[in-house]
């Protein structure tokens, strides 16, 4: 981002907690800056375990998804209620978002990495990627568990030094209260020391880092 300049930002992701995992250190930073943050959730995020027992119903997703944009600071969230694992990459979702960036305008947009293992996360980056074919910044955010790296691997190229900004990511995985029964405390953990590593990779204490699909060259 350019120093002193008010940017609107996009995170898209597909489930409840994926932006929260990936980058809410940078947005929760990008809102102390005074920049202007929209979160897009694709599903409902209601779950159920594969013997059809239910993990989290749509009313405590909804809660958990708003608890937790609180504590990054943001007001502004839709959640377009696709069901999990159903995410399509359709004219129908293009369409949806497309409205979306249109209306919004943002300067930046984050989504997830198209190589994840998740078939919602990869159908969610290709619909946001076709949405965002004229958008200037794209960005694809790590993937972390639950996702899974895939066959090709994510490439870290821009860091954002989210030092200040650990604990309003703890606590806003920590809003997702189901997610954390389901993991246990060392999600959270591993979380944590994923963001250490890579601050190290960049010489600061904590960090997260996007790969580029498109970014505009400001001179």
């Amino acid at each position: 981002m350019l120093q002193n300049a008010k940017r609107k930002i996009l995170a898209i992701g597909a489930h409840g907690d994926d932006i929260e995992l990936a980058c809410g250190g940078t947005l929760a930073k990008a809102i102390h800056l005074g920049h202007e943050v929209k979160i897009v959730v694709i599903t409902g995020s209601e779950l159920v375990s594969h013997e059809d027992i239910p993990i989290r119903s749509k009313n405590q997703a909804k809660e958990e998804i708003v608890n937790a944009a609180k504590v990054l600071g943001i007001k502004d969230l839709e959640i377009l209620g696709y069901g999990d694992t159903e995410v399509p990459y359709s004219a129908k979702l293009v369409m949806h978002l497309d409205s979306i960036i249109n209306k919004f305008n943002p300067d930046i947009i984050f989504t997830h990495f198209v190589f994840d293992t998740h078939q919602d996360h990869i159908r969610t980056a290709h619909s946001t990627i076709s949405a965002a074919r004229r958008q200037k910044n794209i960005f694809l955010y790590e993937p972390v568990n639950p996702s899974g790296q895939g066959y090709i691997p994510f490439r870290p190229q821009i860091y954002s030094d989210i030092s200040d900004y650990i604990d309003h990511k703890i606590k806003s995985l920590e809003a997702h209260k189901s997610q954390l029964k389901k993991y246990s405390p060392r999600w959270i953990d591993a979380i944590v020391a994923r963001s250490k590593f890579r601050g190290y990779e960049m010489g600061v204490e904590y960090a997260e880092c996007f790969e580029i699909i498109r970014s505009e060259l400001v001179l």
